[in-house]
């Protein structure tokens, strides 16, 4: 086959060979489908001496793959599948991570780095304060009974995510348990870097935010020979928008028990004659905190009491710019609990009562019912679960409530994915509306709030162009459609929030690019002039079509 075009190369093969027209039809669609692959079997056809061998080589490229070669192929696609997957849910787990750490990082301090130096700089020296322990004597090493189970790994919480915590005996691994926190580093240079420090003191503030009605943590870092101690205190200052930090430290001490025999040269001389003197300082510092009751060390019992009744919480399940979400019992009734994170977020839960007890009058089992209050705190039933997706029942449920809750001029302005929940309790499954705290009176002109990826295009470009926004039912129904376009279609995108610091006229921009070119069908067009018109029937109708 001298000719130098491959493909007229093959096809005089395949003529000369004297296939049958139905082979002929099948290679020459193959090759056509497969053109990198004719060069390859060009090159094969070479090596074969006999035509049989070259008409057999060419039939096994058509010929239906044997039940082995099906069953590997198949194989192989799931496995590729449970490969993609995992990578996924590590893509997640570490995004997940990161926006926790993003959420609870002081104001100021943007890396860790940052954070240790700033604490190694502006935080105050104090002696310990707790009276040392009597236990003086080295016990033999303990064993667990059983080996510790993998759901007691702190690694396996993103929320925690630290090397080790302390919590009440017969509690639950969660942030709302947890006494005070450590982690293990190694020192460089005789002493613990910037970063590490400014990581374990990320980790007391998270505690601090997950556990709202808590002044202080302390926090542990040691490389099992010298051990730091912190302390990191809440600093209320109601005219800044975050939850602000202070913090103390205690001087370095050794750890370990038989301290002159197993230290280094260098290593005694990073501390003082005072601490060489007193070996086993740091040792009793670490078994005066394993000791210390829960509360001779912050800990605030996680329950609530109204009037005669009491609510316990259970775990938390929820982080937001202003509030902390828990699990909770009251009576053997689960119900979720929200803790406003600071004081001048009290208009947000003031809001949310005022809107949910107006909205009972609906009696809708799709809005939260409010069960206690106080001035920070909501107690609410039912207890929801989160949702990836929309079923054919929810798409009615939703929007029925929707005009409903229109009809009372109010707008909720953050339809997005992770407001909406269902309540497993009830035998419909119903889906649940909440995060009432931002909604607003129709046409109310105020600060724009809700996430950014579901806005409509008016409120976007508003946003772009410095404007006043003005919300309608519009708002609503959009954002509805939006976030069940995202959750119909997952595309690629970065969740921008409302509260995410950044340019917010460019984010604006990136979701009005992204909307752009996206959801341009007649079945769409009909959508929007539903939404247009303020149709609600003819909205559900449009929407059921995707099931």
């Amino acid at each position: 086959m001298s000719d130098s075009n491959p493909l007229s190369n093959i096809k005089g093969e395949i003529n000369r060979l004297g296939f049958v027209s139905g082979e002929k039809i099948s290679l020459l669609s193959h090759f056509a489908e497969n053109a990198e692959k004719i060069a390859v079997a060009v090159s094969c056809l070479d090596d074969f001496d006999t035509d049989e061998d070259k008409r057999s080589y060419l039939r096994s490229l058509i010929s239906p793959p044997s039940r082995e070669q099906e069953l590997k192929r198949r194989f192989d696609e799931i496995s590729f599948k449970i490969d993609e997957m995992n990578r996924e849910f590590k893509r997640e787990l570490k995004r997940i991570r990161f926006t926790a750490d993003a959420w609870y990082s002081a104001i100021g301090t943007h890396t860790k780095t940052k954070k240790g130096k700033f604490v190694k700089e502006r935080g105050v020296e104090i002696l310990f304060p707790l009276g040392l322990t009597e236990s003086l004597k080295s016990k033999s090493p303990g064993k667990f009974l059983q080996p510790p189970n993998m759901d007691k790994d702190t690694r396996f919480s993103p929320l925690l995510d630290t090397d080790f915590v302390f919590i009440p005996s017969d509690y639950p691994l969660d942030p709302l348990s947890v006494i005070a926190i450590g982690e293990i580093k190694k020192r460089v240079s005789g002493s613990f870097s910037n970063a590490d420090i400014g990581h374990v003191i990320s980790f007391g503030e998270k505690i601090l935010q997950l556990q709202p009605r808590r002044s202080y943590v302390y926090v542990v870092l040691t490389d099992c020979i010298i051990i730091n101690i912190y302390r990191v205190n809440r600093n209320e200052n109601h005219s800044e928008e975050y939850t602000q930090f202070t913090y103390n430290y205690i001087k370095s001490e050794y750890l370990t028990y038989n301290t002159q025999a197993s230290l280094t040269h260098n290593t005694r001389a990073s501390l003082t004659h005072d601490t060489q003197a007193s070996p086993s300082r740091g040792w009793r510092y670490l078994v005066t905190i394993i000791e210390s009751s829960p509360e001779r060390l912050g800990w605030v019992e996680p329950s609530l009491k109204f009037g005669e009744e009491t609510v316990k919480l259970v775990r938390s399940i929820g982080v937001g710019k202003t509030s902390v979400v828990y699990e909770g019992i009251y009576k053997d009734i689960s119900v979720a609990v929200k803790m406003i994170k600071k004081a001048n977020y009290l208009s947000c839960v003031e809001r949310e009562r005022a809107v949910l007890e107006e909205l009972s009058e609906l009696g809708s089992p799709h809005i939260p019912k409010i069960l206690f209050y106080d001035e920070n705190t909501l107690v609410m039933t039912p207890l929801g679960v989160k949702v990836n997706n929309l079923r054919k029942t929810d798409i009615k449920n939703i929007i029925t409530t929707l005009k409903h809750v229109h009809s009372y001029e109010y707008v909720h302005r953050d339809l997005r994915k992770y407001n909406f929940l269902r309540n497993l309790d009830d035998s419909k499954e119903s889906i649940l509306i909440i995060d009432w705290g931002f909604s607003t009176k129709n046409r109310e002109d105020t600060a724009f709030a809700g996430a950014l990826e579901c806005m409509p295009d008016e409120v976007l470009e508003s946003l772009t162009n410095e404007e006043d926004i003005v919300y309608g039912p519009k708002v609503d129904l959009i954002c509805f459609v939006r976030s069940f376009y995202l959750m119909l279609h997952k595309p690629s995108m970065e969740r921008v929030a409302f509260d995410r610091d950044g340019d917010i006229r460019k984010l604006a921009q990136m979701m009005l690019n992204f909307w752009k070119d996206r959801s341009k069908s007649d079945v769409w067009d009909n959508i929007y002039q539903a939404i247009e018109g303020l149709d609600y029937d003819k909205l559900i109708q449009e929407l059921e079509r995707f099931f």
